[in-house]
């Protein structure tokens, strides 16, 4: 179901088009910054969104928002059922930040939450196609609750960024996007997002305008050979960096404190797969993924 789609697009793209006006043309700068004012929001029995980031006429980025509702009988006793699922896509050859995974048959992308200040580049993977940001199912048998389930790392998320990059013939744009996710998967609030509009330059997460702070820990290298991973923090980062080893669950397997230099972290004792190893200090940080293998 479809619930104010065309003028919702409409305001996106007058919004986006003001935006990129006044950024390119009063001070020149190349992030481009869109700050929704009412946010937008989609939900209730079901909606749905696209967003032309760059104004340039295509839909970029899609939300939606479905409930399923239903009724039965098993074995004589009668059950009702609600589902409810808050997702995203990437349209026209576009991209999510995140890794595009497969369970039970399925096969979605994977958005993993961003800090804030997170410096999103070529070095990041992206995916196309669509993914599941939260889902809420309940079942009551008779009546009475029976069943209930609520999965996804962006339930009852709260202003929090996630990132995508667009891909205008060989140019690459990267940027951001900062939604709040119900903690019942029943809606989608979009609040502001901002894109690089130079080719191939990197966006921090959070950043409105070009003349931001340097993070130096963008300059960390991370990567992985079979079960371990290296980690080589530059010299302008002082003091203790901590390192932090997710899988694609959101959970913590691995952590440790480091100052710069080169070191290895052996996870021979973690399954093969993809995993996000963040490296943070104070207000800064930066996130990498490496692939495990035994």
């Amino acid at each position: 179901m479809k619930n104010n789609t065309l003028s919702n697009k409409r305001l996106i793209q007058y919004a986006a088009s003001a935006a990129a006006f006044l950024a390119v043309n009063s001070v020149q700068a190349t992030v481009v910054y869109t700050d929704l004012d009412p946010d937008l929001a989609i939900g209730g029995e079901g909606g749905e969104i696209t967003i032309d980031v760059n104004s340039d006429g295509t839909d970029d980025l899609g939300f939606f928002v479905y409930s399923i509702l239903g009724t039965g009988t098993y074995y004589g006793i009668d059950f009702t059922y609600n589902v409810r699922v808050a997702g995203m896509s990437a349209l026209n050859g576009n991209e999510i930040l995140g890794s595009l995974v497969t369970y039970s048959g399925y096969s979605g992308v994977y958005a993993p939450i961003l800090p804030d200040g997170e410096g999103i580049n070529s070095e990041d993977n992206f995916a196309e196609g669509s993914g599941t940001l939260g889902v809420s199912v309940q079942v009551s048998l008779a009546g009475f609750p029976y069943y209930e389930y609520q999965g996804g790392i962006w339930l009852d998320s709260n202003m929090d960024y996630m990132g995508f990059r667009l891909n205008v013939d060989k140019d690459r744009y990267y940027g951001w996007m900062r939604i709040s996710v119900a903690d019942n998967a029943g809606s989608i609030t979009i609040h502001d997002y901002a894109y690089e509009n130079e080719a191939n330059k990197a966006i921090f997460t959070g950043q409105t305008a070009t003349d931001v702070v340097n993070n130096p820990l963008a300059d960390a290298s991370v990567y992985s050979n079979a079960s371990v991973v290296y980690v080589t923090i530059p010299e302008s980062v002082k003091g203790n960096s901590e390192i932090a080893i997710f899988d694609l669950s959101g959970k913590q397997v691995k952590a440790q404190q480091a100052t710069s230099g080169s070191f290895t972290m052996d996870c021979n004792d973690l399954p093969s797969g993809n995993y996000l190893v963040y490296i943070s200090q104070n207000d800064l940080s930066v996130k990498k993924q490496v692939s495990l293998t035994k």
